[in-house]
């Protein structure tokens, strides 16, 4: 069986060109790559370097041991990953989300239920969602959009829409809702993570300035120190979180057909009988309007 050491010696040489500058990216000498690459011609029995006095480089046969070594070595990448995944998530279901709503409000309720529960507190990107299943990288995740294959179904969970929290002296805060034609010209504090909202917020407030913040203690603490309008929804505001919502605002509603994301528990269907009942659980406390 061929060590993987010597594959990723030839995967870094074929993208860095020198020995020099290969030895140097694995932080090991040399003269230890020449070995390496001689030892790994010998194993396969075939060679491949092109080799002058003062020049080494990977022939045709090198460049395709090269390109199926990086194959290779991604794979059993991903079958350590994946066999570690699935070992971790035997006794609790681990919950992730594309939009923050969802995992704000279960984390915050998760005393409620008789399941074990875990997070990943980075949203998940919509694109990831079926391989990090596949993955066992989550057991569940919060989507907005239903998925429906051979391995994998959605279970609708509720939806969710956005409230605008006002200072009170803004002339907004006297009404019941707004639209978010109403809020044209504002600028909004807002974490920059915030999956499908972002682009709901930027496609339908006009003229609107967006002050992203990476950080949410440090958007907390802007908030509390400035007059700038934020964006709560009827999720995170049913989570409770007191420490982020004494900033003397009001919170309104916004009545807008653009203003509403469904929202999907979606797993893979070999984990059905485990997370179907919890997910029975999330719609039947799910908050409200």
């Amino acid at each position: 069986m061929i060590d993987l050491e010597l594959l990723e010696e030839l995967v870094a040489f074929n993208e860095y060109g020198t020995l020099s500058a290969t030895a140097e990216h694995l932080m090991i000498t040399q003269p230890s790559v020449t070995r390496g690459m001689k030892r790994l011609e010998q194993e396969l029995g075939v060679t491949l370097f092109d080799r002058t006095v003062n020049r080494i480089s990977l022939n045709e046969t090198g460049k395709l041991a090269a390109k199926e070594a990086k194959k290779l070595l991604q794979a059993e990448n991903d079958f350590t990953e994946k066999i570690i995944n699935f070992d971790k998530m035997q006794n609790y279901i681990h919950i992730g989300s594309t939009a923050p709503g969802p995992l704000i409000w279960t984390q915050a309720h998760q005393d409620k239920f008789k399941q074990k529960l875990t997070f990943n507190n980075q949203l998940v990107k919509e694109n990831d969602v079926i391989s990090d299943l596949i993955n066992f990288k989550e057991r569940l995740i919060f989507t907005g959009e239903e998925i429906e294959n051979e391995a994998i179904e959605s279970m609708f969970v509720g939806t969710e829409q956005l409230y605008v929290r006002i200072d009170p002296f803004n002339p907004l805060a006297t009404k019941k809702s707004v639209t978010f034609a109403d809020l044209a010209g504002l600028s909004f504090l807002v974490v920059n993570d915030i999956g499908p909202w972002k682009k709901v917020i930027e496609d339908n407030i006009p003229n609107a300035k967006f002050l992203y913040q990476e950080d949410i203690n440090a958007l907390d603490e802007l908030t509390h120190y400035s007059n700038f309008p934020t964006f709560r929804s009827n999720v995170t505001l049913a989570s409770n979180i007191h420490e982020r919502d004494d900033d003397n605002r009001i919170s309104i509603p916004i009545k807008d057909e653009n203003n509403v994301i469904e929202l999907f528990g979606t797993y893979l269907k070999n984990q059905r009988s485990i997370v179907q009942p919890f997910l029975k659980e999330i719609i039947k406390n799910w908050p409200n309007n």
